[in-house]
């Protein structure tokens, strides 16, 4: 196959080579004929115009204006943890990462993501977070609430002379739309990029809850971006970029960010409440892989009475109900199958879908119990975060 490719190749190569010569014997013959003076008449259409490009006045897209109204209002941030060798000796608080995040309030309210003020492995606000404003000053913050659910956090700082960013609308952004990403990427401070909106509401299943309804942008986003500005042309933040799609760890140009809308949601309720609000179900749950076993499912239906055969093998698996799931006379190994009619294939598409929802909200919801399928509506009750 690949000789016969090579072939192919070296054909196409002999005739383009061989086309070529005799074109220009073609043309150095015709030159004998035709005076330099002579013009060079072509077939006219009437329909079809010349592009006149000297008429075109569209100038291309210039962010001086943007990038300057907004670099002040983004930051450097800097964590310190606690930090022991490998023998456990205690070595002291250190530097262990860097992000960013932008000034929503002249008194110092500062959004950024929950994982840049929050230790991976526990969960756990970090020891001390550190702030660095465009203009070189440095404070130390303090972190009002975290939400990892949507992975943003709320610090403050105290500080004079901020410049809040000006706040956009994300639910009126279209694909295509210039944006640009400010923030800290590989510690290189007021770093700005320029790309479009790739797609949006995308939905990813990274982290420990997912993103909802993400931005996409092809504007560059590398690490020590995250909890940085996202914003339209005009300067008007509209995301909080938040993760990227990476073979290598660095930009490939497919980047996330949170819409601003549901950063206002959320930061709303840390400021005033100290978390964010969420309608929930009442209950925890098994990982989504455990009913994908025929196993597990046989265990499933000694415990239940079932017949194994009619143990759904996809939805959610009930741990312990609490809450509204209870009223609703929902059980430990139960299977949730669909909510508002749209089937949950795992725990991620149940927090998509409740991820919008208040409390007080109402849902119906279809569930497997003992080898038999009901649906029931619940009301959501008020929940913490994840």
């Amino acid at each position: 196959m690949k000789k016969t490719a090579y072939i192919a190749l070296a054909a196409a190569a002999f005739v383009g080579v061989f086309g070529a010569l005799q074109a220009d014997r073609w043309m150095v013959n015709r030159s004998s004929f035709q005076s330099a003076a002579d013009p060079v008449h072509y077939n006219e259409r009437s329909d079809v115009k010349p592009i006149d490009y000297s008429s075109n006045t569209t100038a291309p897209p210039d962010f001086r204006t943007a990038a300057q109204k907004v670099m002040p209002s983004v930051v450097s941030i800097d964590r310190f943890q606690k930090v022991t060798d490998f023998f456990g000796t205690d070595r002291g608080i250190q530097e262990t990462g860097t992000g960013s995040g932008v000034i929503l309030s002249a008194n110092g309210v500062i959004v950024t993501n929950n994982h840049v003020v929050t230790d991976e492995r526990t969960g756990e606000v970090v020891d001390q977070v550190k702030v660095r404003l465009s203009d070189k000053r440095s404070f130390t913050a303090k972190v009002l609430g975290t939400d990892p659910r949507s992975d943003l956090a709320v610090i403050k700082i105290e500080a004079p002379n901020l410049q809040p960013v000006e706040m956009g609308d994300s639910g009126n952004l279209a694909v295509g739309e210039w944006v640009l990403a400010i923030g800290n990427p590989l510690g290189f401070d007021n770093t700005v990029s320029a790309g479009v909106v790739s797609s949006l509401k995308r939905d990813l299943p990274v982290g420990r809850s997912g993103l909802v309804n993400a931005i996409q942008t092809d504007a560059a986003i590398n690490p020590g971006n995250s909890g940085g500005a996202l914003t339209d042309a005009n300067g008007r933040l509209v995301g909080i970029n938040s993760a990227i799609a990476s073979s290598t760890g660095q930009s490939v140009g497919i980047g996330f960010a949170i819409p601003v809308d549901r950063v206002k949601q959320v930061v709303n309720d840390i400021v005033k409440f100290g978390f964010a609000k969420y309608g929930g179900l009442g209950v925890s749950y098994y990982p989504p892989e455990v009913l994908t076993y025929p196993r597990n499912r046989e265990i499933i239906a000694r415990q239940t009475g079932a017949n194994a055969n009619d143990v759904p093998s996809t939805g959610v698996l009930i741990k312990e109900v609490s809450g509204a799931a209870s009223k609703a006379d929902i059980k430990p190994m139960d299977i949730l199958l669909s909510i508002d009619g749209t089937d949950l294939e795992d725990s991620f598409t149940l927090n998509k879908l409740l991820t919008p929802k208040k409390p007080g909200d109402k849902v119906q919801v279809k569930v497997w119990s003992a080898g038999k399928v009901r649906t029931t509506s619940i009301t959501l009750e008020e929940i913490h975060g994840v």
